[in-house]
């Protein structure tokens, strides 16, 4: 309900509030059942004044201020208020899109999130007297799903390993009878009470024959998994123990009505899918995914033609749980409808056109496709884009190759090959089994208006068992039941198909993924990605950021100042600090800045991620914004009513440095740095012309570096030592390359290890020695704990993997670089430049 008032309104929140609990009249009202959200509005007088309906809709249209805030819960005693303080202020627009939110019931919703999550229970219960009575049964689910064995993963435990991949089954098999009865009725399918006996049991072999219809007409990326789920449980007492209760589970879903409202169906799967016990999954949070689609989507004219907005095509390649891609596709729903389209009358052609979502896991395409056909749950269509890709070793003709999944797109045939489960060539873009070659799903390069990804984030390097260290690079394609030898072919393609682009073995296939997102959006297009808040500020992320700054506009990063690294992220269980960028393609006409938000909480639901999205645009679209250079005076202020969520500041998309806006509580902070960094000790409240001249440099115009620390010891031939602890007397080849709090309260210290020469090695072990210094560097800086951020020895000493070495020339000048290192203006030098992934640390 919507209670409105002119402004004063001093009865408004009152008035909306009560209304709380009141009980529909299904006669006057269409629908029965109580109030649980009540929007307060608060009008201009200038709406009251006006003469005539035309003068109202002019003023409404042309969007005339309007003030709302929401109301939810069971009754007025029990009453939520969005924003806690204050009113969100939008035009007619905006509270059009707001009541889609405010209208969700979250009773409802979580009413069928509770039925989901306890059938999907039942029935892994179910397939796990399956599994207990049968060998192959657990083996069959673990090929289909792909999902690892095991002995494939370290550290964890087999019961658990196996719980979740019998709860991911149970859920894509539940999922698929929710839609079978969407569609029953509809291609000649039938209902599921028509398909059990006479003893009311469901009837396996009736299910797959209705399911193979359905594949007929296609839906294949929902029930082509579940139907070889379905298929491989034995023995078949326990085929029948499962379908009963899952049943149970599907009839209670479909008679609470969430199943056929766009509003509710992906709501209730997105939280079961955020249940880790479950799926067991990574996957963006959906508030994180309604910010980032409401960045990349923005309003405008465009949106009431039919035939543009078909025309706007939406690709994410690792789509995983669909988050992401159905956040922007319902983005793009919200406003057509908004601006009077029907969005349901689209639907199929979006699904057969202009949706593209990729993935090496079946289950996770399922998910996905779940989630984008509960857009508009009754409308059919003939084929999706929605496919699982090949990996690993393929065959290819009489050759044995290697795909990369999607980034096999990278390569320049603009075509890739779907992978089905025990089907392999069988298109998923096609009508029933229809053989497919590889170019039946074709993605020519620069054909999508939006790519929309949060990739994965592994990267190549060393495994470590224990105290040993495994020289093995391709840890980024581990998993899936690839051996050792193909992730080795499959890193040495990634290395070919990314030559020349914006791609980083140690910044990992993140990068990948941006070159195939750069590769994939048309010009004037848009990306939009979730990744590691390095990628603003490591070096091995350089090209990526100079790619953005070389061929993109309209550049918008975000991330989260947060004091705990967990509340740091934007995707759930990463443990990392991310980063939101949004940015349009512009190769002729890139911008050298860009937009830096820092927020100071990660929004807590949708709705205020779609309102933080709309305050960021607001501030953002016409204002003259802070900029870095202006002086320590902060950022310009984002509100949610009366609530400050974080600030924005316009600064320069330098190509050679780290972008260091970032993770900032108070913007004022990296102005003062700024500043000093060009010679001024500008600090906040103090007169421009009283702010002193101190001469900069770099440390790396005056020294050099010492060797990287496995260079020094370990496998690689590229080293000479082995570490030894300390011997009583004076050590031959001192080192300092732990930390250690203790000795770390003064500028001296002592070495703490001694090194060993190896055999053959002893020209090496020369040359590595002369990088020695009494300076070293403190690598990983733990500013809320850690004294030192240079460290002196009184010999000079080889530095290790905590305290590489910093060498100059003059005694005097490590000296001083010491002393300057570990001063206030020193410290706030080492924060403005270095990596802050982590919470309160700092790495160089």
């Amino acid at each position: 309900m919507i209670e409105n008032e002119y402004i004063p309104a001093d009865n408004v929140e009152e008035e909306a509030s009560s209304r709380l609990g009141e009980v529909l009249d299904a006669g006057t009202a269409g629908r029965s059942g109580s109030v649980n959200s009540v929007i307060a509005l608060r009008s201009p007088t200038s709406l009251r004044d006006c003469v005539g309906q035309d003068s109202v809709d002019a003023m409404l249209t042309q969007g005339v201020p309007l003030e709302y805030t929401l109301f939810t819960g069971g009754d007025a005693s029990k009453a939520k208020r969005f924003p806690k303080s204050g009113f969100i202020k939008g035009a007619l627009r905006d509270l059009a899109a707001f009541t889609i939110y405010a209208s969700v019931p979250e009773n409802l919703v979580e009413q069928a999130v509770d039925i989901l999550r306890q059938g999907v229970q039942n029935a892994a219960s179910q397939l796990r007297w399956a599994v207990e009575d049968s060998d192959t049964t657990l083996a069959e689910i673990n090929r289909i799903l792909k999902q690892p064995y095991v002995e494939e993963t370290q550290n964890v435990d087999k019961t658990s390993r196996e719980e979740q991949t019998l709860r991911m089954a149970a859920t894509v098999m539940i999922n698929a009878l929710v839609f079978h009865q969407n569609l029953a009725g509809q291609h000649g399918i039938k209902d599921l009470d028509a398909l059990t006996d006479k003893g009311g049991l469901l009837l396996r072999s009736a299910v797959l024959e209705e399911w193979r219809k359905i594949l007929k007409v296609n839906y294949w990326s929902i029930f082509n998994v579940a139907r070889e789920l379905l298929r491989n449980i034995t023995p078949p007492e326990a085929a029948y123990h499962v379908l009963r209760d899952m049943k149970q589970t599907t009839d209670k879903i479909v008679s609470l009505g969430v199943s056929r409202s766009h509003d509710l169906s992906g709501t209730v799967f997105q939280r079961l899918i955020a249940d880790r016990k479950f799926l067991a999954t990574f996957y963006t949070r959906p508030e994180s995914a309604a910010l980032l689609a409401h960045l990349a989507v923005p309003d405008g004219d465009q949106w009431t033609n039919p035939e543009r907005v078909k025309d706007f095509r939406i690709a994410d390649y690792a789509c995983g749980t669909g988050t992401l891609i159905h956040a922007a596709y319902r983005r793009v729903n919200q406003l057509h409808w908004v601006a009077g389209g029907n969005p349901e009358r689209l639907h199929a052609h979006m699904m057969e056109h202009s949706l593209t979502a990729c993935d090496v896991l079946p289950s996770a395409v399922h998910l996905t496709a779940s989630m984008l056909s509960s857009s508009h749950p009754r409308q059919g269509y003939e084929r999706t884009r929605t496919i699982v890709t090949q990996y690993g070793e393929t065959e290819n003709g009489d050759a044995s190759h290697v795909s990369l999944g999607s980034l096999d797109l990278l390569a320049s045939n603009g075509g890739i090959r779907p992978l089905i489960p025990l089907h392999t060539g069988i298109a998923v873009t096609g009508k029933g089994e229809e053989r497919s070659s590889l170019d039946d799903v074709d993605m020519p390069p620069a054909s999508q208006d939006l790519v929309i990804m949060n990739p994965p984030f592994t990267r190549s390097g060393s495994d470590w068992d224990g105290a040993r260290e495994i020289t093995y690079k391709a840890k980024q394609f581990h998993g899936l039941s690839v051996d050792r030898d193909t992730q080795e072919k499959m890193l040495a393609m990634e290395k070919q198909l990314t030559k020349g682009t914006c791609a980083h073995g140690y910044a990992g296939i993140a990068s990948s993924f941006v070159a195939l997102a750069n590769r994939m959006v048309k010009e004037s297009g848009i990306v939009a990605l979730v990744l590691p808040m390095t990628s603003l500020q490591g070096s091995s992320w350089l090209k990526v950021r100079q790619l953005i700054a070389d061929s993109y506009r309209d550049v918008i990063t975000l991330t989260i100042a947060a004091p705990r690294q967990y509340e740091r992220s934007f995707s759930a269980e990463t443990g990392m600090a991310e980063a939101l960028i949004v940015c349009r393609k512009s190769s002729k006409a890139p911008s050298d800045r860009g937009l830096f938000v820092s927020l100071l909480r990660r929004p807590t639901n949708e709705m205020e991620a779609v309102e933080l999205a709309r305050a960021i645009r607001t501030e953002t679209e016409g204002v003259t914004l802070r900029r870095l250079e202006n002086g320590p005076f902060g950022g310009s202020p984002l509100f949610i009513g009366e609530e400050r969520l974080g600030d924005v500041i316009n600064a320069p998309l330098d190509r050679e440095t780290p972008w260091s806006t970032v993770g900032i509580a108070d913007f004022s902070l990296v102005q003062t740095a700024y500043q000093l960094a060009n010679g001024s000790l500008w600090l906040p409240s103090l007169p421009k012309s009283d702010s002193p001249y101190i001469p900069m440099t770099s440390v790396g115009s005056l020294s050099g570096v010492g060797i990287s620390d496995k260079d020094i010891v370990g496998t690689s031939y590229r080293t000479a030592f082995d570490l030894a602890p300390l011997p009583s007397g004076s050590p031959t080849y001192p080192m300092l390359w732990s930390h250690n709090a203790r000795r770390e309260k003064q500028l001296i210290v002592a070495p703490d290890r001694e090194g060993l020469v190896k055999i053959g090695r002893e020209a090496r072990a020369a040359e590595i020695w002369a990088t020695r210094s009494h300076a070293h560097h403190n690598r990983d800086f733990q500013f809320n704990s850690q004294p030192l951020a240079v460290a002196f020895t009184e010999s000079p000493t080889i530095g290790g993997r905590a305290w590489p070495n910093v060498k100059f020339d003059d005694h005097a000048q490590e000296m001083a670089y010491t002393l300057w290192g570990n001063t206030t203006l020193g410290l706030l030098c080492y924060w403005w430049h270095a990596s802050r992934q982590q919470a309160g640390r700092g790495s160089m």
